[in-house]
């Protein structure tokens, strides 16, 4: 019998994955597990190292890039184990965490999916839970409030108090800055590794594969909260998750996916009336940055303002038409 079935989604990413896998191997000793990869249509070398490198591997060859629930739903329909691992390319698997994941999980049958501490390549702590998304949530986001927690008195009072002020996103956010030493309920993995329960999927479906990227594994563990199954953070695991450097360019693509994949959400879980309120404050919160760029822009000629206002006016025509959000294949 498989214990765990690893799903892998490539894209374009043929090191990263080969040390994925490598790490797989190399940490993995005392359950039985299937290493699944679903390529989404790279254009690089990686089906070609896969078959040469690692022929123990399953692949599937996806003709499109539908994106990472489309290629996981690909792979969870040939996959075999109890459990179910879905685990970006970029991540790197330490020590012996899913046969500790895959244990806790067998002692605890109402727990439907278990995510991992998740670290930085420098080892530090890196955003592992979150919480359902609010329409408060969302205008925090778009206009940077939570910058505020830069100003270290600020964050030292919400770690120390954001549970008791009565907000719960709040405190499933501040979560993320505070010393978690044992298995804990939340709302929301991250979906970089995410251990399921393959019961789960039986009884809630799939990943939502309107969802290009982003948005996808939240959905799936409100899906998932509302059939009953808990979602906990086991901090006796480890996985490294080697994220992509900030940089003052955004990404045309996933800046446009990340609110297209917000407004989908806020339709599909709130109805329309809410989907109406996050589409007009994403429309004036861009409306409003395209306009400080334009001002900027007179003072100071620059690429990559010229480049992300773009990006803004592209996701305002977005937000402003109401069938922009069927599912997208690049």
């Amino acid at each position: 019998m498989v214990d765990v079935s690893i799903i892998i989604v490539n894209y374009n990413t043929r090191d990263l994955l080969r040390n994925c896998i490598e790490s797989i191997l190399k940490n993995t000793i005392h359950i039985n597990y299937e290493i699944i990869v679903v390529d989404n249509a790279s254009k690089d070398d990686s089906i070609a190292m896969l078959k040469t490198e690692f022929k123990q591997v399953k692949l599937i060859e996806s003709k499109v890039n539908g994106g990472f629930a489309y290629a996981n739903n690909l792979g969870i329909k040939k996959s075999k184990g109890r459990y179910v691992f879905l685990l970006n390319s970029d991540t790197i698997i330490l020590k012996d965490v899913l046969e500790k994941m895959i244990a806790y999980m067998d002692e605890n049958k109402d727990i439907g999916l278990l995510g991992p501490k998740i670290l930085n390549g420098d080892r530090t702590h890196q955003t592992s839970i979150s919480a359902f998304p609010t329409f408060k949530r969302e205008v925090y986001h778009i206009y940077k409030l939570k910058n505020v927690l830069k100003i270290p008195f600020v964050k030292s009072f919400f770690v120390r108090f954001g549970g008791k002020l009565g907000s719960k996103d709040l405190e499933q956010y501040m979560k993320n800055f505070q010393s978690i030493e044992s298995p804990e309920k939340v709302q929301v993995l991250v979906g970089a590794a995410l251990l399921i329960r393959k019961e789960v999927i039986d009884d809630i479906g799939m990943l939502d594969e309107r969802y290009f990227m982003y948005y996808e594994e939240i959905d799936f563990c409100y899906q998932a909260h509302k059939a009953g199954w808990h979602r906990v953070y086991y901090p006796y695991g480890e996985i490294v998750h080697l994220i992509g450097q900030s940089s003052e360019k955004i990404g045309d693509i996933t800046f446009y996916e990340r609110y297209r994949s917000m407004i989908l959400y806020f339709r599909k879980n709130y109805g329309r009336s809410k989907e109406i309120l996050v589409r007009i404050n994403l429309i004036i919160a861009l409306i409003l940055r395209v306009i400080g760029m334009s001002f900027i822009q007179i003072f100071k000629s620059s690429k990559i303002i010229k480049e992300n206002r773009k990006v803004y006016i592209k996701t305002i025509m977005m937000a402003v038409n109401k069938k922009a959000i069927a599912t997208n294949r690049y």
